[in-house]
């Protein structure tokens, strides 16, 4: 089910127009920025994202204008995501899994450092469970995180009723800002 999911919630991305798909951005980059967890956060964590997900670009470059330490994850070894600082001048290379990560992963940020994580999916039920890319990385950093999580996704990604089952180890995101069409 939930890989059904996946491909359907992934076509859908693709399908948003791209002026559509720029407004809603715009907006949910606004709605992150002037939540109360993006105010009270030092330290962020977020993927720098990848077509057809909604673009992390804009939260990452307002981050850093207001002085915001922003950390990106790296896909370890063994399904073991860590996070380290990011910077305009930060090398970063394309990983297996398509998506840019920091080159140097000599110095982690501890998860007790960051304060608001920005949780990547493809589909959220409305109580904050979510199906990911498949990858199981943010659910096994999320077991042990303890600050405050966030996630952003257009309207039609988000379901009354979970269409899939909650497994043991799933957590759910603590808010959920959804773009309006």
């Amino acid at each position: 089910m939930k890989e059904q999911i996946r491909k359907e919630m992934l076509g859908k991305l693709r399908q948003v127009p791209a002026e559509e798909r720029i407004r809603m951005e715009q907006q949910l980059t606004a709605a992150v920025c002037a939540s109360d967890e993006w105010k009270a956060a030092k330290t962020i964590g977020v993927t720098w994202s990848n077509f057809p997900e909604i673009a992390t670009a804009g939260i990452i470059r307002k981050g850093l204008e207001e002085g915001k330490r922003m950390v990106i994850p790296y896909s370890g070894k063994n399904r073991v995501m860590t996070f380290h600082e990011y910077l305009p001048d930060t090398p970063m290379a394309r990983s297996k899994f398509g998506i840019m990560e920091p080159v140097d992963k000599s110095k982690p940020v501890p998860s007790e450092a960051i304060d608001l994580l920005l949780v990547p999916g493809l589909a959220f039920s409305e109580i904050g469970y979510r199906i990911g890319f498949g990858g199981g990385y943010y659910d096994r950093y999320l077991a042990s995180y303890k600050g405050r999580t966030l996630s952003v996704l257009f309207p039609f990604q988000l379901f009354e009723d979970p269409q899939w089952e909650i497994e043991a180890f799933d957590v759910p995101v603590q808010k959920l800002l959804t773009a309006t069409f």
